[in-house]
């Protein structure tokens, strides 16, 4: 274990879209020299498990990491598209969202400009709480890779862990997969003739399925999901109005149960939901297979899936599967499964958990409301109980939509205004920390 002893007024862990947008904040702040952050993979990546052809980010490219507070920073979309010699060309696609592959470039443009404040291939393991020098407890970081970092103030933005149904529990594997290893795990399998069933009926559903059919390996694409097919967002102006910080004010003080209540009601918003121009395309190659025959195309709707057994020798996987409505049973064999089945949120729910599993160390300091769900601040901070002499936080970054509402669900419209939030926060804690060292320092005069 390399030992750092250096505690970093702020530590971050994970450095996608949020604690990048985080790190432009403080910078703007002039507390960047405060802030250190780790991250797992070796370089910069968003979403490259996910960069398909032709599928863009269904975002206004102005709310980008710092646009909506900053119009003169340097690290705006607009700044990226004018440094590659690149706006014209763009503004003359017309298109009304960028494409995911030039978003990611984007990204990794800014990134670039924070590279001294990142230490890239660092996967953090462990947490707990550790004395420091003044006796005012740390958080304590241990990385896979064997090396210690030491916070006073955490930020936690790893993005949601993902969900895997209880179904494929203990069977994930090379030709089991969660959506967020589509790419590298479908990629590995090039050379073989494969049968591909995707489970789920989002946007990433429809985009992967919509991919395999443009692999020549693929024999046959099975889409399963619970509903009577890929339906069409809901896009209103006053429905989106969840991706804006009005909302944020409107729902965090709501109570817990009216909080799941709304959620429900507004899910069409942003799950189990496609953009029309994807299920154009799906509708129109769809066609094209009915009018020459094909089989290659095979939607399978108001379907669950109740078991999975996997025959020996590296045999067909078979899916236990169940109409909603007539409760008939049937199987549904493929070579590989492909969960687009979303992520977790924090919750009670079979498919929830209680927190972040990095987390788990400092658990027993969390506090709880009634449902046994940690209570998380409008600022998006846990104050650990009994934190003295300081407040001791963790602030969750792009992980509370429970509380915070869906515009917290990873999308890339609330990531300016969040970071302000949680910069003025950090600043805010700052200032208290400083005002209760000072009677100490004037004693000692």
């Amino acid at each position: 274990m390399v030992m750092n002893n250096q505690a970093y007024p702020v530590l971050g862990i994970g450095f996608g879209p949020a604690n990048l947008s985080l790190a432009v904040a403080l910078q703007e702040f002039g507390s960047l020299d405060r802030a250190h952050f780790i991250e797992r993979s070796p370089g910069f990546q968003w979403q490259d498990e996910q960069l398909l052809s032709g599928a863009d980010i269904q975002n206004n490219p102005f709310r980008d990491l710092v646009m909506p507070r900053n119009q003169d920073s340097p690290h705006t979309f607009v700044k990226y598209l004018a440094s590659r010699g690149a706006l014209t060309d763009y503004l003359h696609l017309n298109a009304k969202f960028p494409l995911r592959r030039e978003y990611a470039g984007y990204l990794a443009w800014v990134a670039d400009a924070f590279a001294a404040s990142v230490d890239y291939g660092q996967s953090a393991a462990e947490l707990s709480l550790v004395d420091g020098a003044d006796g005012a407890e740390l958080f304590s970081v241990e990385t896979r890779e064997g090396r210690r970092y030491l916070g006073e103030a955490l930020i936690v933005g790893t993005g949601r862990s993902p969900r895997i149904p209880h179904q494929f529990l203990g069977s994930t594997g090379k030709t089991v997969f969660h959506s967020t290893r589509y790419l590298s795990s479908i990629n590995a399998l090039r050379h073989r003739d494969i049968r591909v069933a995707v489970v789920g009926a989002s946007q990433s559903a429809i985009e992967i399925v919509l991919d395999l059919l443009e692999r020549p390996n693929v024999r046959q694409v099975i889409s399963i999901q619970r509903g009577i097919g890929f339906r069409l967002k809901d896009t209103s102006p006053y429905s989106r109005q969840v991706f804006l910080p009005d909302f944020v004010d409107y729902f965090h003080p709501l109570p817990a149960e009216t909080r799941r209540r709304l959620r429900a009601e507004l899910h069409s918003i942003n799950y189990a939901a496609c953009d029309q121009d994807v299920i154009d395309r799906l509708v129109g190659t769809q066609r094209e297979y009915e009018l020459t025959g094909s089989a290659r195309l095979r939607l399978q709707p108001f379907t669950e899936i109740t078991g999975l057994d996997t025959a020996p020798r590296g045999g067909p996987h078979r899916l236990s599967v169940r109409d909603v409505n007539h409760l008939t049973q049937d199987t549904v064999d493929a070579d590989v499964i492909v969960l687009a089945t979303g992520f977790k949120d924090f919750g009670t729910g079979p498919d929830d958990e209680p927190y972040h599993p990095l987390l788990e160390g400092v658990a027993h300091r969390l506090p709880l409301d009634g449902d046994g769900i940690p209570v998380v601040g409008r600022d998006y901070a846990i104050e650990l109980k009994a934190s003295t002499p300081r407040p001791l936080k963790v602030y969750l970054n792009g992980l509370c939509e429970a509380s915070h509402g869906m515009g917290d669900a990873g999308a890339l419209a609330m990531l300016s205004v969040r970071a302000s939030d949680i910069s003025r926060s950090l600043l805010s804690l700052r200032d208290t920390r400083a005002s209760r060292r000072r009677p100490a320092a004037q004693a000692l005069r």
